[in-house]
């Protein structure tokens, strides 16, 4: 998907429709969710590769390729609330963070988007 697509369907329908392709419908059996189906296979393993520099410099802007236009903040917890919501998140990883592109107080805000978007895919939801 690119933004043009985020712009013009949404993040949740983006969303939507990237975890049907990899087989994550909206009726997926959700670990933890009551009542869960015992006879329906649990989801496949989900593994989460989060580019930080998807995200606009306005909210991470210690990244190795800033590109104005990106994600806002709701949209890339929002992906991370989606992949947790599948009940398969299984490992993730973040990427570009480099804290050494940017004064003392702009690789924090990175750093702690970062750190919060891991809470963001292991179930903590901004809003």
């Amino acid at each position: 998907a690119t933004m043009h697509d985020v712009d013009g369907l949404g993040i949740g329908e983006v969303m939507r429709r990237a975890l049907a392709a990899l087989g994550y419908a909206e009726d997926t059996p959700r670990i933890g969710a009551a009542p869960l189906d015992t006879a329906a296979p649990p989801p496949p393993p989900l593994h989460l590769s989060y580019d930080i520099d998807a995200i606009d410099p306005e909210h991470a802007p210690s990244t190795g390729t800033v590109v104005r236009g990106g994600l806002s903040y709701r949209e890339a917890h929002y992906v991370c609330e989606a992949a947790w919501l599948t009940g398969a998140m299984s490992s993730m990883d973040i990427v570009e963070v480099n804290p050494s592109l940017a004064d003392a107080k702009l690789a924090m805000e990175t750093v702690d988007l970062a750190a919060s978007l891991v809470a963001s895919s292991l179930g903590d939801a901004i809003m």
